[in-house]
């Protein structure tokens, strides 16, 4: 049909052809979007960004053209690319369906193995869409982007607050023309006292680790005389399944968290901050960026650039150390510590980090007092924290309530939809309480000394109809499948350990635990082991 004059034969050539000039198009269309980015390595992510937006997927010849726009060798282009597990090497289907093997979509599917089976579909560890898992899995259709794909309805679902708690950082304050209150009064003040007035407030960080926010800053301030000017990062990665406060902050008030971000480099000294956003929260992203944009022609930026990265995927770029890689264009890996980020951080400058709730809190302190912010809270830990409620609660989202609060409270708050075995906090790195020990307040660090964590305050209810033993293997498989693989004992431990789990094999698990704990380089690979000890702790001989 195509005779000898080049043309293509039949329907396949025309496809072929067809793809071929869409793909042009596309590479026309990223050289185009590259020339906006400095050629530095830093912009690695940035860079494959643009591809995956371009294309759906990371094509080959594509990553080619960002190896050479930021000087880059191909092979530690694709070492780092390789290194997310959000990005994809091959396009979706427009009839493709992805579903959400979260340990709350897990429990919403069924109480039983024939209930509990996964929709047909593509498997995800996690949509971050915990409160929207109701009769089953989260599921989504289409090639889009997912939060382009998700209906509203399930989105609305997903960033919905629980009836009661206090209204202080859920408090929406973003206004036009936007008003800092906060920073004004900050501002009246020099560095030094505004840093002394956030120790007098004992601001603890929000992020799962609840370091003090004075300590942190001082020590990049102490740092800068030897290491240059501080830095400071705004952590919005939230990789946890079972936690969506910082997406519901960023989409519900961006500009409480922007100044924050102002506030604390005034402290800091730092004319520089990133605004570290996970890869899939697109709304987040863009709601960000238009605070950013208000706020400058506001006349409130002046002096300082915030600039927004995107994660891509995988448990560990929660890790503070793993940020600085990402952002600096290296593989998505923790580092060795010490240096601690405060001492040397990203280009071994001293930085600091904090999740976006603890930035959250910070304008209200300034705003009205040190006294009204430990009004609430315990004397050990003042203010509120955000808890996000999932699994079998029929109240499921965000509710802010005081640090100190019980968790019978919490857990009535949510209305469980049936008896409960217990509730798992703290995420995967986290453990658990059995129903009997509801009466444990919350509080930093391990609240009943074996295990159970607050964490970055994700609550999911376990039906005893599900059991405890199932989520702990969940929580088992999910450690064994997000690690980032840089060290042996977590890369090797914790997939044995999850084997040895389900296979019963006890006297493998124990052995495995001290050697994942001590010989692991971050605290998620340490903490893996943590869900097993708490459990057993909390339920003895019924989890065997």
């Amino acid at each position: 049909m195509g005779g000898n004059d080049g043309r293509p034969n039949g329907r396949k050539g025309l496809d072929r052809v067809v793809t071929e000039t869409a793909t042009e198009a596309r590479l026309t269309e990223l050289q185009t979007a590259l020339t906006a980015l400095p050629r530095q390595r830093t912009q690695a992510l940035p860079a494959l960004h643009l591809v995956d937006e371009a294309f759906g997927f990371l094509d080959h010849a594509a990553l080619e053209e960002v190896a050479r726009w930021i000087h880059l060798p191909r092979a530690e282009l694709f070492a780092v690319a390789t290194s997310y597990t959000e990005f994809r090497w091959s396009p979706f289907a427009s009839d493709s369906v992805r579903v959400c093997r979260g340990l709350p979509c897990q429990i919403a599917a069924g109480s039983n193995e024939s209930g509990s089976k996964e929709a047909e579909g593509e498997a995800h560890e996690c949509m971050f869409l915990c409160a929207a898992a109701e009769q089953g899995p989260v599921t989504v259709s289409g090639a889009d982007r997912l939060e382009a794909s998700i209906p509203q309805a399930t989105f609305d679902s997903a960033r919905a607050t629980v009836p009661g708690g206090l209204k202080r950082v859920t408090a929406t304050r973003t206004s036009d023309p936007v008003q800092w209150r906060g920073w004004e009064a900050a501002a009246r003040l020099s560095p030094s006292q505004a840093l002394a007035v956030v120790g007098e407030a004992s601001l603890l960080g929000r992020g799962g680790a609840y370091f003090p926010v004075q300590i942190k800053w001082s020590g990049a301030i102490d740092a800068a005389e030897r290491n240059g000017q501080p830095l400071l990062v705004a952590n919005g990665e939230e990789g946890e399944p079972g936690t969506f406060k910082d997406r519901w902050l960023m989409e519900s008030d961006p500009q409480r968290i922007l100044e924050g971000i102002r506030i604390a480099c005034y402290v800091l000294g730092a004319s520089h901050a990133y605004w570290y956003i996970n890869g899939m929260a697109d709304r987040s992203a863009a709601a960000a960026a238009n605070a950013i944009a208000s706020a400058k022609s506001a006349g409130l930026m002046d002096g300082l650039a915030v600039e927004i990265r995107r994660g891509a995927g995988g448990y560990v770029c929660g890790e503070e150390s793993v940020i600085l890689e990402s952002i600096e264009g290296h593989r998505a890996v923790p580092r060795l510590k010490p240096p601690f980020p405060t001492e040397r951080g990203l280009w071994g400058r001293p930085t600091a980090i904090n999740s976006v709730e603890t930035l959250s809190n910070v304008p209200d302190i300034f705003e009205f007092g040190p006294d009204w912010f430990k009004e609430v809270g315990t004397d050990r830990a003042p203010g509120t924290k955000l808890i996000q409620l999932s699994g079998a609660f029929r109240n499921r989202g965000v509710v802010e309530l005081p640090l100190g609060t019980p968790v019978s409270e919490i857990v009535d708050l949510g209305e469980p939809r049936e008896a409960l075995a217990g509730v798992t906090m703290g995420g995967p790195s986290g453990g658990f309480l059995a129903s009997e020990n509801f009466d444990t307040p919350i509080a930093p660090g391990a609240m009943d000394g074996h295990g159970a964590l607050l964490g970055a305050g994700g609550i999911i209810a376990i039906p005893k109809s599900f059991g405890i033993e199932r989520a702990l293997a969940v929580w088992a498989d999910y450690n064994a499948n997000e690690s980032c693989g840089k060290c042996t004992p977590c890369r090797e431990g914790s997939a044995r350990m999850a084997t040895a789990l389900a296979e019963g094999n006890w006297a493998d698990v124990e052995e495995l635990i001290p050697l994942i704990t001590a010989g692991s380089l971050c605290g998620l690979g340490q903490m893996a082991p943590n869900p097993i000890t708490s459990a057993r702790h909390q339920f003895g001989g019924s989890v065997t």
